[in-house]
């Protein structure tokens, strides 16, 4: 089986990572900031290294091209920019070690069928304009620009314009896609498996809900007349975290945001409004807890107004099958897990058929902080992953 350069990839992540970093710790690197660009310097210089011919698009993804014997693509990467005050990993890992896998195939003298191309797309995060900016200008995905993020583009000489010419003109012949990245969650970590092979990324819906109550003198109004709907909310969130954890073992249940109103000490609250959050692969888990919600109260006692929604991707089964064949013959241990954060690769999803995530542990479950980290061992584990299922999706497809 073949390997990366560990001590290669660690030297790049370092260096990488010194680009925005904190003098307390932490990285700040902003799409479209210097410290950006300075970034996108520095992965051309690596893909350049590695054989690859580089270009930057119109709206900041850097895009490069190692060609095969043939003009169909198998394309890889993840993204640089930070989050606030965050770690050294994240996506650079996958676009770092999609880098690496180009680079150890030249040296080994792999020839691969496919033409190779590993992007780094621009503002996954979503710190400056609108998240999944770069990956949906690839693939053409103009509905996330709303009139709010048309005018944050303003900031930095970017129109629709842009993101309509950063549209990859050949998304037919892409047979697949691969991304790693982190975990971000602690249960690699946990369970002491090297390699997660991501069978999805779960849906999301979220609801304003609203309970509504008697507001009366919290001193004079005895406990048996109260009609509190802080009380109800709470028993609520109880019985949503219980319930999810009965219906369904990968579901997450949250609720992150509360408030009451008149929100005085000495007044019994007539309306509580907060925020729940449900995550999960399979719909009906969801939509039984929605629900569950809407039938909890008397008619006019509570609203539930859904104000997100984005459907779970499932990963191509070619795909999933290429990374755990991978692991296996690398004598790493694995797990089928799903993906409860957003990445690019849902983006990309939208148009390119096969698509698969590697994740690899987090310590501690902890990420985007200056403390989020992955033991270098780990990260050389991901990229053996990734390079080596490249190489079996090239003679599969």
């Amino acid at each position: 089986m073949l390997r990366v350069n560990g001590e290669r990839l660690r030297a790049h992540l370092e260096e990488l990572g010194s680009i925005g970093a904190l003098p307390e710790g932490g990285v700040n690197r902003f799409t479209y900031s210097k410290e950006y660009y300075a970034g996108v310097e520095l992965l051309k210089k690596y893909m350049s290294e590695a054989g690859m011919e580089t270009e930057v698009d119109p709206v900041g993804n850097v895009i490069g091209t190692k060609k095969g014997r043939s003009d169909r693509i198998l394309l890889m990467g993840s993204h640089i920019d930070s989050v606030p005050n965050a770690g050294i990993f994240d996506g650079c890992l996958g676009v770092l070690s999609a880098i690496e896998a180009v680079a150890t195939l030249r040296e080994q003298g792999v020839e691969l069928d496919h033409t190779v191309k590993v992007g780094a797309w621009a503002e996954e995060e979503g710190n400056v304009v609108v998240g999944l900016l770069g990956s949906g200008a690839f693939v053409g995905r103009m509905n996330d620009l709303t009139d709010i993020a048309v005018e944050k583009m303003k900031a930095f000489d970017l129109t629709p314009e842009h993101v309509r010419r950063a549209l990859f003109p050949h998304l037919e012949r892409i047979d697949a896609s691969l991304e790693l990245h982190i975990e971000q969650g602690g249960i690699l970590d946990r369970e002491q498996k090297n390699i997660g092979v991501v069978n999805g990324i779960v849906g999301i819906q979220r609801y304003l809900v609203t309970i509504r109550g008697v507001k009366n003198h919290a001193g004079t109004t005895p406990m048996t007349l109260r009609d509190d709907a802080m009380t109800k909310a709470a028993r609520l969130i109880v019985e949503l975290d219980e319930l999810a954890r009965k219906t369904d073992p990968d579901m997450v249940c949250t609720v992150g945001w509360l408030e009451a109103a008149p929100g005085v000490a000495n007044v019994i609250p007539n309306q509580v409004r907060m925020f729940v959050e449900l995550r999960a692969m399979e719909p009906a888990s969801i939509e039984k807890l929605h629900s569950y919600i809407l039938e909890r109260f008397p008619a006019g006692d509570c609203t539930c107004e859904t104000t997100f929604r984005q459907e779970p991707v499932p990963m191509a089964e070619i795909c999933k099958s290429a990374v755990d064949t991978a692991a296996a013959e690398l004598g790493l241990s694995r797990r089928v897990i799903n993906s409860g954060a957003g990445h690019d690769t849902m983006i990309l999803a939208e148009r390119i058929s096969n698509c698969g995530m590697i994740f690899v542990p987090s310590v501690g479950g902890v990420s985007h902080c200056p403390e989020e980290w992955t033991e270098w061992r780990d990260a050389a584990n991901g990229a053996d992953v990734l390079m080596n299922a490249l190489v079996k999706l090239d003679k599969q497809l």
